[in-house]
């Protein structure tokens, strides 16, 4: 007997006033013309109206920037007309004075006994928090995937990533070898291994902190050469590899030559002498079109390094 004593004493009426007045998100009526029949205090609120009832027969065109009043009309037409709920919908809200408010959102339709359509409910609410939690993360991560892929001193790529960005070019090359032809250009790559000549000399001469320096002068200068496509890495100490998509052995030899003229015409000072050190660097040149596999590729590439030393320096092969 208390049990329904219990149900009798929350009427339709009663339930309507805790909804309205209590709950923290937004609630809404709307007929088929999207007026508000009835409103909810928090979504009054938002606007600065005390008493809910205001909003009733006004519409979004009257609280909102046209732009979102007349999204959030079409997307009521479609549901009336679809008989279909939009659940879970983010809306981005861009306020006159510049804030920006994030909603998580969902509408329904209303039938009425018939199974007519006459009109569209909705509850939406309030996520910027969350949102701004979320972006927060994101750009934490975004720096967190940038530091570990970029090498602290110079701001290149670093050598985790130069293995992780070759098997993926690598990967790419194959699949379009065996539908592309295989004798244009751009259906390989290259790749130059490059050494400072004399680094440790001048690490003697001139100190670490010079040295670092030089390393950083260098990674600019290998930046300053590159198409927007290509990518250079700091392997460790004075190597680098620079990673040339679609061009073959001879775009890449006409690379390492721009280095090369790069370098011999920018001498830099590294104390009060007024004698400028020129930096020269060792260049070998691989192609991926004459190797099997990336492996093959590093090793070739760094073989033809070697002989670049041995055959005096400031040079490429």
């Amino acid at each position: 007997m208390a049990k329904d004593n219990n149900r009798s004493f929350f009427s339709n009426e009663m339930i309507l006033d805790i909804i309205r007045n209590y709950s923290n998100d937004t609630i809404y009526f709307k007929d088929t013309d999207s007026r508000f029949v009835w409103t909810s205090r928090a979504h009054a609120s938002q606007f600065g109206i005390d008493d809910p009832k205001q909003m009733i027969g006004k519409s979004d065109f009257d609280y909102f920037p046209k732009e979102f009043a007349t999204r959030a009309r079409k997307e009521e037409l479609e549901i009336m007309d679809s008989k279909t709920p939009l659940i879970s919908n983010i809306e981005k809200l861009e306020k006159p004075d510049g804030a920006v408010v994030w909603y998580s959102a969902s509408k329904y339709p209303v039938f009425d006994e018939k199974g007519k359509v006459i009109g569209t409910w909705g509850i939406s609410r309030n996520i910027t928090a969350l949102k701004t939690v979320e972006e927060e993360l994101s750009r934490a991560n975004e720096k967190l995937k940038r530091l570990s892929q970029v090498d602290d001193l110079t701001g290149l790529f670093n050598r985790r990533y130069f293995y992780e960005m070759l098997e993926k070019t690598s990967y790419q090359y194959n699949r379009r070898a065996k539908t592309g032809n295989p004798d244009d250009p751009k259906n390989t790559f290259s790749l130059i291994s490059l050494d400072i000549d004399f680094f440790k000399k001048i690490n003697d001469r001139f100190g670490h902190n010079k040295g670092d320096d030089v390393l950083r002068v260098i990674a600019s200068i290998l930046t300053s050469q590159c198409r927007k496509s290509d990518m250079v890495f700091r392997i460790g100490g004075d190597e680098f590899m620079m990673l040339l998509p679609d061009t073959p052995l001879k775009g890449a030899k006409t690379q390492a030559e721009r280095v090369r003229s790069a370098l011999a015409s920018n001498p830099l000072f590294l104390d009060d002498s007024s004698e400028p050190i020129r930096l020269t660097v060792s260049m070998g040149i691989a192609c991926y079109a004459d190797c099997n596999d990336a492996a093959e590729l590093i090793h070739m590439a760094d073989d033809r390094l070697f002989t670049s030393k041995n055959l005096g320096r400031d040079r490429s092969t």
